[in-house]
Order: structure tokens, then sequence, then C-alpha cells
């Protein structure tokens, strides 16, 4: 036998060998993939007036072969997502994303919103959803619902029902001192909130105190109604004292 031969015969078949292992390596890499899919990566919601809310579901599945972590959900100014029944997909699980387009500031625009799902912590995403349609402007006389609640307050008066009654700041809605405790369940987290009394005295102890429970946005009408009306006389007071 001729040794170079044998030799030769020895190396082509290691590389063959290699070969057919990497072969196979790379089509179970390729057979594990992570895959998720969408029923309809697009949404046109045609055309609608400016201030509605645009929603729209899109059924998420894994098509792979692997179990996979849905890690991030980003929705650009103008969307928001609501969280998933579940993060974690098996094989041909499915699940829901809902999202919503507040049209406010749209109108006389055609807009495409986009929506960005990540999977298992990686930097990219694996799917881009997307919102499309036209924003018709509203009349002059209108105002959106989001713009009303961007720029929306509550006013409360902590005076007693009685001297609620004879006269207050328009708008405001009373609720005791005493009461506070008891209804700050009702109030909003994510809207400033004023709060007043008669000369300022108990509106800065209710202030302090909605701070410390979590209203961060909660602020006291320095010098109460009383600095209102040294300030403004009965302007936004409510009833007028001349009513009968």
């Amino acid at each position: 036998m001729n040794p170079g031969l044998s030799s030769k015969g020895g190396s082509m078949r290691k590389t063959i060998l290699f070969v057919f292992l990497l072969t196979i390596g790379t089509s179970l890499l390729a057979t594990a993939a992570v895959e998720l899919s969408v029923d309809n990566a697009q949404f046109d919601f045609g055309s609608v007036m400016e201030g509605s809310f645009v929603i729209h579901k899109f059924v998420l599945t894994n098509t792979g072969d692997e179990s996979l972590t849905i890690t991030r959900v980003h929705a650009p100014c103008g969307c928001t997502t609501t969280a998933l029944d579940k993060s974690t997909l098996k094989p041909g699980d499915s699940v829901e994303l809902q999202a919503v387009f507040d049209t406010a500031g749209y109108g006389g625009r055609t807009v495409t919103k986009g929506i960005y799902v990540y999977v298992n912590g990686e930097d990219l995403p694996i799917l881009t959803l997307k919102m499309t349609g036209e924003v018709k402007s509203v009349a002059d006389y209108n105002i959106p619902a989001g713009d009303l609640y961007l720029n929306f307050f509550l006013l409360i008066d902590l005076r007693s029902p009685d001297d609620y009654a004879a006269g207050h700041l328009f708008g405001a809605v009373n609720i005791p001192y005493d009461e506070l405790a008891d209804r700050i369940a009702y109030l909003p987290h994510e809207l400033l909130l004023v709060v007043y009394d008669q000369d300022g005295t108990l509106g800065d102890q209710a202030a302090q105190w909605l701070i410390a429970q979590g209203f961060k946005s909660a602020k006291s009408l320095f010098g109460g109604l009383d600095a209102w009306i040294q300030g403004f006389g009965q302007a936004l007071i409510w009833p007028p004292a001349d009513a009968e």
C-alpha cells in the first residue's frame, strides 16, 4: 500500500466528515431559529377624525421550534400598547397585542405609526407592526379628547359643604379635609391636583400629604380662597355673590 495515498485518503475522509457535521449543525441551528409571526403586520384604519382613538389587535404567533419571550414592545409617540396576557410563547402559541393610536395633533395628515416587538432580550426588533391612515382635522370649536386630557386638572375645595355651597371656584369639587383620606382611591395620580381651603393652612397640609402618597403633581393654592378673592374679587366664584 502506498503510504502517501493512505494519508491523502484519511485526510479526505476527515474533511468529508467535518463538512457533514458542519452541515448537520447548521441545519439544527436553522431548525431551532426563533420565529414570531403576525396575522397582519399593517393595519389600515382608513379615514378618522382627529381626537378619535384607533384601536387594533395584532395576533402574534410563535411559528418557530423553540419557546421565546417577548421582552419589550416599543410604541413611539402617539401610540400605546396594553400589557400582554403572556410574554412567553411556546411553539404554536399566540397572544394578542392591542395597540391604541391617539390621533390628537395629527389632523390633516396621513400617518404611519410603527410598533416594534423585541424577543429574548435582543437589541433589534423581530417584528415591525404598522398602523396607517388619514386623520381629518376637527372643526375649530372641537377639542380632541387627548388634548383635553393633557390639559386637565382637578380642583378640590377642602372646606365644609356649607362653605362650599356659599361660594367656590368654578369647577371645584368638594372633598372636606377630614374626608380626603377616604376619597384618595378616586383621585388620579397622573393629573395636576390643586387643593384649597379658606386661608391656605389646610391646603398646604393636604398638598404635602398627597405628595407623600404618590400624587407628585399635587399643589396648594397659596393663601387659599382668601388670596384669590383679594387678587381677583368674585371672578370665577360660583354662585355669584349677587345670586338669589
